[in-house]
């Protein structure tokens, strides 16, 4: 059994159901929408097959080469332009089409420099706006001025504040797409930084070193400095170390002012920053008493003029600096102690001469350590010396417990706190005591994180408890991902980046060798909570060409994963949990990154890089793009890789990069480059063909009348041209108007292209026949109501006449006519001769209104003889009788009619009045009427009635 071939069976579908009428062809159409809506690239675009009826498929395509069959597709456009859409519904051997048309914009890629972009003072810096279509410009210039709005690439910002600056700018072009970059630190404006050496005084004249240090800008060096010594001598260049002597007493402030390599200054001025006096004169000092007990009080009372300053050494390895006179010392050595006492006037000084001072008793001193294994309780040992066998102790351990006697202690504390320890020191006679005091620290070390449970890549701080800072060497922490620090902070900061639960334990180191190192470990501290990001994507891909992703992302035990942010690389991103497919448009390396974020708001990332292999390049063009049917063109591709032609009608090659085409119809050549990745790329160039002319003319030989116009008309072609151009209104379109004196032939040539040869020519023949002579006679004037006869002559030649308009005539088409004109009328009448051409004349027929259109009898007999019985008027002409009126000859009426017409008995007067024969005599009537050419005439007189 033989079946039918693909083209017979369709064919045979169509007549099946055209004969059982199931053909509905699709009504096509489609609907798109568009994110972002601004239509700023990358755009995706989402279509929906609306169309109608039915179709065997549908074919999208999106205007680039890239084509779908699927019913609601959606695609990705990430370059601007014009973009076209079409959606092809096939339907056996007939397709449908629509096409929408949008236009994206392109990001604009923003880029901006400054003039100057690092200054030692304030400025004013230009920037200029670099983005290629940049039409409107928002500057953040990141000194906490207002953002300025501007259409100009230029723009000037004046710095009034040192500091380092982000300067941001956001750019958009004519299609209302906008980008932004921020260059951070872009503007630098320090300004110099000055420093002096300490403070120094001496006795005048004297001789003051100083030394300034200026911290300026990178490449911006000082250069000079100027200095002021405040004494009224004059300014003074320098370097950054000078020397200058004071040769009166006081208290001076120093300024200096620092010049940078670029021409900044600075000035800065120190405060009493010299102090220069005269020695006191009369030195001296008391001690009493002389000889005292280790720490009991001895007054020193020092004596000076002009002195306002008194330095003590008490020889017990203390000092003291005082603008007292009068003091009490106690000393912490025994022995015989040299005390020493200057006196200074405004940082000059004299000298006393020194005092001997004898010491008693013992010197209490003890030193303590904390227990390491039970941190409540502290040993204390008794250092103190110049002691005898039979000297006593007293310990005071600050928390209100009983005093200890013993020579060394031991003490618990039960509550944390910071105590003040004293031993004190009695000599064997009980003369002498001495007290010793330090501090003891009793606390039990803790940290806290505050929480027991964080989403992972955020930071937990953990914070030291309970421990005095001022004896701390350092912490460390140890953490159980393994990661340790070490610092004097009491609190820290750790970012967990891996999931899981851990134990964390602190080490503190002290500064006091009295105080073991402490540790505190807590268990399962901190539990880490975060889904895994993961994503796979395809390798070998191509610019241009679609890739896929796939989303391997795990989410945490019971915790779904509710939130998906993709940064494609290429500035485009996603919320959707697997991105669409995307096409990258030019090669290279792309970071994609994928954040993720659960119903507890713990959020995960991962980044992998893309490669894109890169596309070929390949132009398509030809030298003729319009080639006349019959001839040929060269198309040329410009590639960097191997092509192949895709359209294979009428090519001379399908593999070379110059073939020759010679098209019948209007044709798109598509070329296709491969490259060594099998990257492909394609582009194309419509040829036109100007189709061959099929010139025909309506008639060959035409016949016009002379003095008339005729229309030649040829079709076949877009182009024409006739020839001669004698009586033409136009010799270059299809249909010129022809008005020629005499025979005459013409020529016509077309084409469909000027750059096409015209055709061969054709002719047309115009043949020009003479017009008769017609006289319509004179015109005429007659009263209303007459006849008149109208007569046309000619010439010999007229076989017809016709007159026109026809009204009142008693023949149309004789020559010679009568006319019973109601109303002034102009009669054209035309002759005809054997070649149909036609001349013609016009005479006018004008009517007069006057009383000789009607008559009225003077005399009447109503004697009921059915001879003059009634009296009415008569007449030709008369439209209407608007009224009639008798009178008697006493001036009664005695009848009266209105509007009747004439040669109307039954409307005339009979000679009676209200139903009475009227006698004999002479009667006076009065008439109006209206003529048929509407004007008024008025009419009077006797009437005689006989009986």
């Amino acid at each position: 059994m033989k079946y039918p071939q693909p083209r017979c069976l369709r064919t045979l579908l169509l007549l099946a159901a055209m004969l059982t009428g199931n053909l509905l062809f699709a009504q096509v159409d489609f609907k798109y929408t568009v994110s972002p809506a601004s239509l700023c690239a990358p755009v995706t675009v989402s279509l929906t097959n609306t169309s109608t009826g039915s179709a065997l498929t549908y074919t999208w395509d999106f205007g680039d080469g890239r084509t779908s069959t699927d019913p609601n597709p959606t695609v990705i456009y990430t370059s601007g332009g014009v973009k076209k859409i079409t959606l092809t519904a096939h339907n056996y051997n007939v397709d449908n089409s629509v096409f929408k048309t949008f236009t994206i914009g392109d990001i604009p890629v923003v880029n901006f420099s400054a003039d100057v972009t690092q200054s030692c003072s304030f400025y004013t810096a230009t920037f200029t706006d670099q983005t290629p279509g940049g039409t409107n410009r928002i500057w953040d210039f990141g000194d906490g001025t207002a953002t300025v709005t501007t259409s100009a690439a230029t723009i000037t910002h004046a710095y009034t504040k040192a500091g380092k600056f982000d300067v941001k700018v956001t750019v958009s072009n004519i299609n209302g797409c906008s980008s932004q970059l921020t260059k951070p630190a872009y503007i630098n404006v320090s300004l110099p930084v000055l420093k002096m050496s300490a403070p120094v005084a001496g006795c005048v004249p004297y001789n003051a070193t100083f030394t300034a240090t200026s911290t300026n800008i990178v490449n911006d060096p000082a250069t000079g400095y100027t200095w002021e010594f405040g004494d009224g001598s004059p300014a003074q260049n320098g370097g950054a170390t000078i020397n200058h002597t004071y040769t009166q007493t006081g208290t001076y402030n120093v300024a200096v002012t620092v010049k940078t390599a670029s021409g900044c200054t600075i000035r800065t001025s120190f405060d009493k920053q010299v102090h220069t006096g005269n020695p006191p004169i009369g030195v001296s000092f008391t001690a009493s008493p002389t000889n005292a007990c280790t720490g009991e009080p001895v007054r020193l009372l020092a004596n000076a003029q002009y002195a306002d300053t008194y330095s003590w050494d008490f020889g017990d390895g203390s000092t003291l600096e005082t603008a007292t006179n009068d003091i009490k010392h106690g000393f912490n050595a025994n022995g015989t102690l040299i005390v020493n006492m200057k006196a200074g006037s405004n940082g000059c000084y004299t000298n006393a001469p020194s005092i001997p001072v004898t010491i008693n008793g013992p010197v209490s001193s003890f030193t303590y350590t904390r227990n390491c294994s039970e941190r409540t309780e502290f040993n204390f040992t008794n250092t103190a010396t110049n002691t005898s066998a039979a000297a006593t102790y007293q310990w005071d351990f600050g928390d209100n417990s009983p005093l200890e006697t013993t020579k060394d202690a031991t003490h618990r504390y039960s509550v944390p706190g910071k105590y003040t320890v004293r031993l004190t020191v009695f000599d064997n006679n009980g003369t002498c005591s001495h007290s010793s005091f330090q501090t003891v620290y009793y606390f039990l070390a803790d940290f806290t994180t505050g929480i027991s449970s964080i989403c992972r890549g955020n930071k937990v701080t953990y914070e030291v408890l309970n421990i005095p800072q001022e004896l701390v060497a350092s912490y460390t922490w140890i953490f159980g991902d393994g990661t340790t620090y070490t610092g004097p902070e009491q609190s820290y900061t750790k970012a967990w980046n891996t999931a899981g639960t851990y134990d964390d334990q602190l080490v503190i180191k002290y500064n006091n060798p009295a105080y073991c190192d402490d540790i505190v470990t807590r268990v399962a501290n901190i539990r880490i909570l975060a889904p895994q990001a993961d994503f796979t994507l395809a390798s070998g891909l191509c610019a241009g060409q679609p890739s896929t992703f796939k989303n391997n992302s795990v989410t945490s035990p019971n915790t779904p994963i509710t939130n998906w942010k993709w940064d494609l690389g290429n500035g485009q991103t996603s919320t959707a949990q697997t991105p669409a497919p995307l096409k990258y448009a030019a090669s290279g390396n792309y970071q994609v990154k994928l954040v993720i974020t659960d119903a507890r708001n713990c959020m995960d990332s991962i980044s992998k890089t893309i490669s894109i292999n890169p596309s070929p390049f390949i132009k398509v063009t030809t030298a003729q793009a319009k080639i006349c049917e019959g001839n040929g063109t060269t198309l040329t591709a410009t590639t960097d890789a191997s092509i192949q032609w895709l359209t294979t009608n009428n090519i001379s090659c399908l593999n070379c990069t110059t073939p020759t085409v010679s098209p019948v119809t209007n044709t798109r050549y598509l070329a296709e480059a491969t490259n060594p990745y099998g990257c492909t790329m394609r582009d194309s160039v419509d040829i036109s063909v100007v189709p061959k002319v099929a010139l025909t003319v309506a008639s060959n030989d035409i016949k016009v009348c002379y003095g008339s116009s005729t229309k030649l008309q040829a079709s076949g072609a877009t182009n024409f041209k006739w020839t001669p151009v004698d009586g033409l209104t136009n010799d270059r379109i299809p249909d010129p108007i022809s008005t020629p004196t005499a025979d005459i032939t013409y020529q016509v040539t077309a084409t469909n292209d000027p750059m096409c040869p015209y055709s061969a020519p054709v002719s047309v023949k115009v043949s020009v026949k003479p017009v008769p002579d017609v006289d319509a006679g004179k015109s005429q004037t007659v009263p209303v109501g007459s006849v008149v006869k109208l007569m046309a002559t000619g010439s010999g030649d007229v076989v017809k006449w016709q007159w026109s308009p026809t009204d009142y005539l008693d023949c149309s088409f004789c020559p010679i006519v009568t006319a019973a004109v109601r109303k002034p009328m102009t009669y054209s009448v035309t002759g005809t001769n054997a070649f149909g051409c036609t001349k013609s004349a016009t005479v006018t027929v004008d009517l007069v209104c006057n009383s000789d259109a009607i008559y009225i009898p003077n005399t009447f007999s109503p004697n009921g003889d059915g001879v003059n019985d009634i009296f009415y008027p008569r007449g030709k002409g008369i439209s209407f009788v608007k009224s009639l009126r008798i009178f008697n000859r006493w001036g009664q009426e005695v009848y009266r009619r209105e509007k009747f017409n004439t040669d109307d008995k039954s409307r005339g007067w009979d000679g009676t009045f209200n139903g009475k024969p009227q006698p004999s005599d002479v009667y006076i009537y009065f008439l109006e009427a209206y003529c048929d050419t509407n004007d008024f005439l008025q009419l009077k007189g006797n009437l005689t009635l006989l009986r």
